[in-house]
């Protein structure tokens, strides 16, 4: 008897609790949910594939799936652990890995990243996680409206195609963000909205570093698949694989767009300053020679010209203020410095 067809020693009375939801699929793939009993028992037979996800905030969760004796050991302390670095190992005759996912809420949010557990055997597909994902209940509603899998590698892949489905749609979104700021910049308009710019680089950031560990992951996995897996399952997973990396340049490209719309904005912030300066020192050079006349009169000292009996002073004083800044003016014109 080999490790697939053992035996897994549960006990039937207590099922298996912690269990979120179960599946056992029939040959043409239809989907036929599992209570925490019935899931023991379809274990036990292994008459058709089934999958089995757990609540790992569930402490009788933990301890169903320390019992599950079929599985290797290194994959059942990889279900078990809380590491989330993203990784996918080949141990013996299962796939075990730590996959990202977007965190189940109203609208995706890049901040809002999650991990699901799993370990594939040929047939049985037990995953695990610690909060509510979005890709996991979209791949079960999926199931529920009739979506039928051939297999495990056929319901790895969807889940995967899920959450890629999922950074499509959110990178769209920060794509259309980074558009409306780019329009305004092209148009003139105000668009120094850098608050706007920074998010979309730090969102863009946050899914590349969780869709280029899943791309190597797919890669590594299709170089060590284990003996059951089929070609037809080698060439949905390359499918999958090119999908990601095809998003992962998608993403690239979209920070470095952010970068450079944000290294415009932030020029043209600099070329706006500089003018604003430089109408300002023009402002300070044109008054400075009529600030030193009036403080030459303003003087309260014998001797000032135009100051006793003299009806014309202010007049006089005036015009030398004004002939200073005539001058100072042409000055800086002739220098082209306006």
């Amino acid at each position: 008897m080999d490790n697939e067809t053992a035996l897994f020693p549960m006990k039937e009375e207590a099922g298996l609790k912690g269990l979120i939801w179960g599946y056992r699929f029939s040959e043409d793939g239809t989907a036929e949910p599992l209570d925490e009993a019935e899931a023991s028992c379809a274990l036990e037979r292994q008459d058709s594939w089934i999958w089995l996800h757990f609540d790992l905030i569930d402490g009788r969760a933990r301890e169903a799936l320390t019992r599950l004796t079929v599985l290797p050991e290194e994959a059942r302390d990889l279900l078990l652990g809380t590491d989330t670095r993203q990784r996918i190992e080949t141990i013996d005759h299962a796939i075990a890995g730590v996959i990202a996912d977007f965190e189940r809420a109203d609208e995706l949010d890049a901040r809002q990243m999650g991990a699901w557990r799993f370990c594939m055997l040929s047939h049985a597909f037990i995953s695990a996680r610690r909060t509510p994902l979005h890709t996991m209940a979209h791949v079960r509603h999926s199931l529920q409206s009739g979506q039928r899998m051939s297999g495990v590698l056929h319901l790895f892949d969807s889940i995967v195609h899920g959450f890629a489905d999922a950074l499509t749609s959110v990178s769209v979104r920060m794509a259309e963000q980074l558009d409306e700021v780019e329009d305004a910049v092209i148009a003139s308009r105000d668009g120094d909205d850098f608050e706007s710019l920074g998010e979309v680089r730090r969102g863009a950031v946050r899914l590349r570093r969780q869709a280029t560990p899943l791309r190597s992951m797919l890669h590594q996995l299709l170089a060590k698949p284990p003996a059951w897996f089929t070609p037809d399952a080698a060439e949905d997973c390359t499918e999958v694989a090119q999908r990601v990396a095809s998003i992962c340049a998608d993403l690239e490209a979209l920070q470095e767009r952010a970068h450079a719309l944000q290294d415009e904005v932030f020029s043209r912030q600099t070329e706006t300053t500089n003018r604003r300066l430089m109408l300002l020192s023009v402002m300070s050079a044109v008054l400075i020679p009529p600030t030193l006349i009036s403080g030459i009169f303003g003087m309260n000292v014998d001797g000032l010209p135009l100051k006793d009996n003299s009806p014309f002073g202010f007049v006089i004083t005036m015009g030398m203020m004004t002939v200073a800044v005539v001058v100072v003016l042409f000055a800086l014109r002739r220098l082209k410095m306006i």
